[in-house]
């Protein structure tokens, strides 16, 4: 009986101070705050597509692609491989490899299933980045890379295959997958420039002039420089020696920060007819005057509709899956599978 207080006295003064313990406890790190970061999830296709089939389905869908003067037939594999290489750098982050190889599939079905191009009636879709996306052959691919060229052909290919099939779909059809090289801090609405898309919105996009080659630009211009450029697609514009400071006048600026539209010697022009004009990189302009002319400012490149290509390796770099890139530019869009489309693949 000797034993039996003791033992009621260490359970009964346990019971009192494990709640204790809990309360005055360290609190755990705050994500990042760890010693060791955890491993990011694995990127995984769409949970409602079910497995890639085999063959893959990249390699059994057949595009016909205008390149040059001549309509080739190839998979969707071949395509897709000559245009990552040739609208994305081959050393960016993988996962913004996976989000191109993802865009540039759902777009060539949207030129395919959607809206096809009356330039070309005769293919699918064609290699000039003007019309379509640009597509470089493997000749071209081991001119441009030289010793690298199989080291980069590999990266490519894995990113491709590591999506294979994958599309964006907005109202269960591949949407219009636009991409640009850079944003300047935020994408433009398409509404700004072609006409209202539901999930081509202004987004934050996080590059930054550390991320991105040239981020800014400036070019100066002499006073008779610009008023010859200017006149020679708008004969009207009224440039006075004289007033050289009311040249530009009623610039109007969209939500993203790039110019709506401008005033130039009273003559109204858009942002992308003046980025056309002068060959600007983007339509992110301002604009400083000093006795040797006109400095015009950009900020980005592209039209800025769309993912931004830098914005997408800035995101990959920061530990963000293709997945989330690609969800993150195209609005209120799903993720699908060209096998859940109506397609002939032979």
């Amino acid at each position: 009986m000797r034993w039996i207080i003791p033992i009621s006295l260490v359970i009964l003064l346990l019971a009192l101070l494990l709640p204790l313990i809990f309360v005055y406890s360290p609190a755990l790190p705050m994500p990042g705050e760890a010693d060791e970061p955890e491993e990011p999830e694995e990127i995984s296709p769409p949970p409602d597509a079910g497995e890639p089939e085999s063959p893959l389905q990249d390699a059994a869908l057949i595009l016909r692609v205008l390149a040059g003067d001549e309509v080739w037939e190839m998979s969707m594999a071949e395509f897709l491989q000559g245009v990552v290489a040739a609208e994305m750098p081959a050393r960016f982050h993988p996962e913004a490899l996976r989000a191109q190889a993802v865009a540039a599939r759902t777009y060539a079905l949207h030129r395919m299933l959607v809206a096809p191009s009356p330039r070309h009636p005769e293919a699918h879709v064609c290699g000039s980045y003007a019309c379509c996306k640009a597509f470089h052959p493997p000749e071209r691919l081991r001119e441009r890379w030289g010793d690298g060229f199989e080291h980069y052909s590999a990266v490519i290919a894995e990113a491709i295959r590591d999506t294979d099939g994958i599309i964006l779909l907005y109202e269960a059809r591949p949407i219009l997958a636009a991409f640009h090289a850079g944003s300047y801090g935020y994408t433009e609405a398409s509404g700004a420039i072609w006409g209202e898309v539901p999930y081509l919105q202004s987004v934050r996009s996080f590059e930054s002039e550390a991320d991105m080659p040239r981020f800014y630009a400036a070019e100066t211009l002499t006073f008779t420089a610009f008023r010859d450029t200017v006149r020679r697609e708008f004969s009207d514009a009224v440039l006075e020696d004289g007033n050289t400071l009311d040249w530009i006048t009623s610039i109007v600026y969209t939500d993203s920060g790039r110019v709506a539209h401008l005033d130039i010697g009273g003559v109204t022009v858009t942002g992308p007819q003046f980025r056309r004009l002068f060959g600007l990189r983007s339509t992110a302009v301002r604009f400083s005057f000093d006795a040797d002319g006109i400095t015009i400012t950009t900020g980005g490149h592209g039209h800025g509709v769309g993912m931004s290509q830098f914005g997408a390796n800035t995101m990959a770099n920061l530990g963000h899956g293709f997945m989330e890139i690609l969800d993150w530019y195209y609005t209120g869009v799903t993720f699908g599978r060209t096998e859940d489309l109506a397609l002939d693949l032979r």
